[in-house]
């Protein structure tokens, strides 16, 4: 089943040239989707439209029926949050307790209950120690598992993370991925993330390619990195894994793509809990 799902959707910021441009695609309840292209592809302009933050100017986008308009923005945000680029930019409250206390108050959640919700998602984000700390305080990856605790608290259906490890140390980016793998390996949440990281677009279940605003290919990640030079045509880069396979492929072995993402799979979560 179909929990978004844009026909056509068009925006511009100057009313020439198309940010996004006649874009169609769906994404099923609980996938994990990586959006990716090169700067100015039109990756951050689609996350904010999905989410209501900007209007669409030509097309439609429904989350599970309901059309993201003026009238019904209300409801779909209490469906849907959003984890930015800077986790600096985010805060609210002035400690971590605070800052996931912050949407659970507009929410009028009763006090008695607020506790509890505040404590299981600290630790399930591994922040339960530091409810006290005041934000400026916190690593940047830690800053982001806050963001991310505050949207879990109010029990979205889907989470869009634009962007949210690219101004993140090494360790950051490790722990925040981590989160993310956690959360998209259960059926409840819908994950869609615009990225560059190609390690991460291995992980998902689809993947939407832009190009100049328009959509360039859209299947599963595997199926993308199949086409590298078309890929490579726009100026993106593909996984070591996929030019591991094209090298053994020029002596006439061929891998199975699915078994390649298995590999990588089993890597990458090596890799997270080093």
């Amino acid at each position: 089943m179909s929990l978004i799902e844009l026909k056509d959707v068009s925006y511009s910021y100057d009313g020439t040239v198309n940010a996004v441009d006649k874009v169609s695609f769906t994404i099923k309840q609980g996938d994990y989707v990586t959006i990716i292209g090169h700067n100015g592809s039109g990756k951050s302009t689609l996350a904010k439209l999905i989410a209501g933050l900007l209007p669409v100017k030509e097309g439609s986008i429904n989350i599970d029926g309901l059309e993201v308009n003026e009238e019904n923005i209300s409801k779909i945000r209490k469906r849907l949050g959003i984890v930015f680029q800077n986790p600096d930019n985010q805060f609210i409250g002035s400690t971590v307790k605070d800052d996931i206390a912050f949407g659970l108050e507009n929410k009028q959640v009763p006090s008695s209950e607020m506790e509890a919700i505040i404590t299981e998602y600290a630790e399930k984000v591994g922040l339960s120690r530091f409810l006290t700390y005041e934000p400026q305080n916190l690593s940047g990856g830690q800053k982001q598992r806050v963001a991310i605790a505050g949207i879990l608290a109010m029990a979205p259906d889907i989470i869009i993370f634009d962007e949210a490890t690219s101004m993140l140390d090494p360790k950051g980016k490790k722990e925040i991925k981590q989160l993310m793998y956690d959360l998209a390996s259960g059926d409840d949440i819908t994950i869609v993330s615009i990225t560059h990281d190609i390690e991460e677009v291995l992980q998902s279940d689809d993947c939407v390619v832009l190009n100049k605003g328009k959509l360039f290919m859209h299947d599963k990640p595997e199926k993308v990195f199949e086409n590298a030079d078309r890929l490579r045509s726009i100026d993106l880069d593909v996984p070591f894994i996929e030019q591991v396979r094209e090298a053994f492929g020029k002596y006439g072995i061929r891998l199975k793509a699915d078994d390649l993402k298995g590999m990588v799979k089993e890597l990458c979560r090596s890799g997270s809990r080093s």
